[in-house]
């Protein structure tokens, strides 16, 4: 395998989502972090220029609609100093402000560099760390063009060189594993991360892309990627929130088959009438169920929203693809990265969590067992004391 040991053209695009929630305007955390990450490249602040919609919309909305955020300056590693150029675009999603990020060596830059100068894009290490409940995540897109080669680059070759990329740009403890590779608009890119790692989840494209054709078509659809990286980072949040409800749920449930079984046991114990410590016992057990079956109720009622915002969000990213597809009109191929994630990850996330409702649905019924058994048991002791008391009456 021959080894590519340089690039042309480094570029990182980095596009973070961050719902609105109480902390609207510029109030709101990404504005901040996006200023910390600008801080090392420009003196230009995103924050005081921002400008806020007076009415919500579900529309995408440029919060810099009269001005750009653009900058030129110079990076510096192993003591050599380049001119690079970037931007900051800040926009309004529905309920999120999506803030989409660039620095790199601009177009009129012809020398080959190594990968390793992409760790001067990222001098603070804040690519890939923003955090926080409201936070729904961040995707960064590595963009690098190939020298020429004496053959057509293997796929291992590239790999390698994506991997050199990745390494170079993000800190050890922040790199996510690779992925799949696959193709964007007809040139080979590399995808880093694993959605089943909740805790420390990161997304990560390296893009080589191999001809004008490619470059362009990604500037022609650039707002369109933003769209659906939108749609892909709710739906990645979503299933995510969802785990954490199946936790607890699950846990739940296990309480639940135990609790029922305690009681069946001590049901199937009585063999006279209840004492008034043993009525007692069962009306505390009773109001244990209807607490626990309310918390559960809940769990299910989340764990299907987060189901619902899925579905809903996979389909307006299968609606946004399928409007950049109609326009490419080229083999599917040219999307395939994009197309797995609606083809694939997203439906076994719908999929899995339906499975996991019916499941768990099964538990609200022993749940009503259980509560509907100790009614029963307190009712007819209830009424059996109130017989032998108006027994003793009339005697």
């Amino acid at each position: 395998m021959n080894e590519i040991e340089k690039v042309l053209n480094p570029n990182v695009y980095a596009f973070a989502f961050h719902l609105i929630g109480d902390a609207s305007g510029r109030n709101n955390p990404l504005w901040n972090w996006g200023d910390d990450f600008l801080e090392s490249f420009t003196s230009q602040k995103l924050k005081p220029l921002l400008k806020f919609p007076e009415e919500p919309s579900n529309l995408s909305v440029d919060l810099l609609p009269d001005i750009s955020l653009d900058f030129n300056s110079q990076v510096s590693y192993n003591e050599t100093q380049l001119d690079v150029s970037g931007f900051a675009v800040p926009i309004n999603i529905g309920d999120t402000y999506a803030l989409w990020l660039n620095v790199g060596f601009p177009d009129s830059f012809v020398e080959e560099v190594s990968p390793q100068w992409l760790s001067a894009f990222n001098p603070e290490n804040l690519l890939g760390i923003v955090t926080g409940e409201e936070f729904l995540g961040e995707t960064i897109l590595i963009t690098a063009k190939l020298p020429p080669q004496p053959q057509p680059p293997s796929l291992e070759s590239l790999q390698s060189l994506a991997d050199k990329c990745c390494n170079a740009l993000l800190p050890e403890k922040y790199r996510p594993p690779f992925n799949r590779a696959g193709e964007l608009f007809g040139s080979p890119i590399f995808e880093y991360g694993l959605i089943k790692q909740t805790a420390n989840y990161r997304h990560l494209l390296v893009w080589f892309p191999n001809s004008e054709a490619s470059e362009d078509k990604l500037g022609t659809y650039q707002r369109e990627i933003v769209d659906l990286f939108y749609y892909r980072n709710k739906i990645i949040k979503a299933y995510h929130n969802s785990r954490q409800i199946h936790r607890i749920l699950f846990d739940f449930y296990r309480q639940v088959e135990d609790n029922v079984n305690c009681l069946q046991q001590r049901i199937d114990e009585l063999d006279s009438d209840l004492t008034t410590d043993n009525l007692q016992e069962f009306k505390d057990e009773l109001k244990k169920l209807l607490k626990t079956a309310l918390s559960y109720t809940q769990g299910l009622t989340k764990l299907e929203d987060y189901g619902n915002t899925i579905a809903i969000n996979l389909n307006n990213y299968a609606e946004k693809l399928d409007q950049i597809s109609a326009k490419v009109e080229n083999d599917e191929e040219e999307l395939s990265i994009l197309n797995h994630f609606s083809r694939k990850t997203a439906p076994y996330m719908r999929s899995q969590i339906a499975g996991e409702l019916g499941y768990f649905r099964h538990g609200t019924g022993l749940i009503e067992q259980a509560i509907a058994s100790i009614r029963g048991i307190v009712e007819i002791e209830q009424a059996r004391s109130e017989l032998h008391r108006k027994t003793e009456t009339i005697a």
